[in-house]
């Protein structure tokens, strides 16, 4: 248990560093969020912004990015601070990405340069997560003789998915992957070290050739030559394979980063991952008026009406090691070459696992079937359709259909 004394002390030495020295808007907003958190006030990015940016009560966060800004700021300070004069302290203090919650924890010297000190150590959990899908096609898909029974049977979810699995096209499942990057160096002149790198501004080859432009001592960074999944693209993947396996559906898996124009025009396209993993796709959700916000409060906007100003905005919310709350998108739209593109995107995995698997049950197709014939004359060919999903520790509690919308294929350029 880190007591308060304990807390105040490491705030006050990170303010007296050389990190802070002469940056005293950043000391007071780190001040001020320790000092709520220890008085259990988490404050709100309104209340930041009038107490201690000075903003009138007219602040409106959407349209101002200010406290945004600074928080994004103030974590490169804190990192910057731990990678320098803090790197011996045990005790560490962090704040979440889009929280304002001060963490205090217990940082493992030993474990980090382990990490660091082994360049492939990262895969694990990418393997261990493969292999548990493996085995579970192994286990629980089912046998010959059972395949009839675990058939969806409703003429709604046929219809929803007849353009991918009655197609002559051939399919592709495209899994988002986080672009990384690493650089070689050596550690007291013996030991190779690669570390790498993930950076949330990052998330394309033009991004990176930017970055790295932008510092000279950028040059030695490299992209990592393989790929990283992350939750929300292997996630679902399981449910989705066995729905592909009851309409005896074949595909090939290929990265995000991967994808290109030829296979956009030739093949059916299932996309799942998170939204900075689109990659080549990522230009179709802008065409579509959606945009995702991942740097400070990560927030999903959807215009609703483009001749009218109107947009509907969605709050990620929670640490995902905890309860917390998170959104996906799911979209049906049209290839540019008589081919079906679906694209399940969201934060994290919880949003993914929680739409694919509302979309592969009886009980929750049926929801959307009469939420589509509610909303619409006819069910449409095209549609973004977004959901809600609760979790615990990564773990689905509960998913809700909170948004339906027609798409015009029309306004989609390839």
């Amino acid at each position: 248990m880190i007591d308060n004394t304990l807390k105040k002390s490491i705030l006050n030495k990170i303010l007296k560093s050389k990190t802070f020295y002469n940056a005293e808007k950043y000391s007071d907003l780190l001040t001020y969020l320790v000092k709520s958190t220890i008085a259990n006030k988490i404050p709100k990015e309104y209340t930041l912004a009038i107490d201690v940016f000075n903003r009138g009560n007219d602040f409106n966060p959407s349209e101002d990015t200010l406290v945004r800004y600074y928080m994004l700021q103030l974590r490169r300070k804190i990192s910057a601070y731990y990678e320098d004069e803090g790197k011996n302290e045990k005790i560490r203090l962090v704040i979440p990405k889009g929280h304002y919650e001060v963490k205090f924890i217990n940082y493992s010297k030993e474990i980090f340069r382990e990490k660091i000190k082994n360049p492939y150590l990262g895969l694990f959990p990418v393997i261990f997560v493969l292999l548990i899908i493996i085995a579970y096609l192994i286990t629980k898909l089912p046998s010959e003789g059972e395949f009839n029974k675990n058939v969806i049977t409703s003429s709604f979810a046929n219809n929803l998915y007849s353009d991918f699995t009655n197609s002559d096209n051939p399919k592709i499942i495209s899994l988002g992957d986080d672009f990384i990057y690493y650089t070689d160096f050596s550690e007291f002149r013996t030991t190779p070290i690669r570390k790498m790198y993930r950076n949330s501004l990052i998330n394309s080859e033009e991004e990176f050739e930017k970055f790295k432009s932008d510092d000279l001592e950028r040059e030695s960074f490299k992209k990592l030559p393989f790929s990283f999944f992350n939750q929300a693209a292997v996630g679902p993947l399981p449910y989705l394979v066995k729905v592909l396996h009851d309409y005896d559906v074949n595909y090939l898996i290929k990265s995000a980063s991967a994808l290109n124009l030829n296979d956009i025009k030739t093949n059916d396209i299932i996309f799942l991952g998170s939204f900075w993993t689109l990659g080549i796709l990522d230009h179709v959700i802008k065409d579509l008026g959606i945009s995702y916000n991942i740097i400070g409060d990560e927030v999903l906007s959807i215009i609703e009406e483009r001749d009218k100003d109107s947009t509907i905005t969605y709050e990620r919310t929670g640490v995902p090691a905890f309860d917390h709350i998170d959104y996906c998108t799911f979209i049906k739209i049209p290839g540019p070459n008589n081919n079906t593109i679906y694209l399940v995107a969201s934060f994290y995995a919880t949003g993914s696992v929680g739409a694919i698997k509302y979309l592969t049950q009886e009980k929750t197709l049926n929801e959307l079937k009469f939420r589509l014939e509610q909303e619409f004359e006819n069910i449409p060919d095209h549609f973004l359709i977004v959901f809600k999903s609760s979790g615990f520790n990564r773990d689905v509690s509960s998913t809700e259909l909170i948004q339906v919308k027609q798409i015009n294929p029309e306004i989609i350029t390839w």
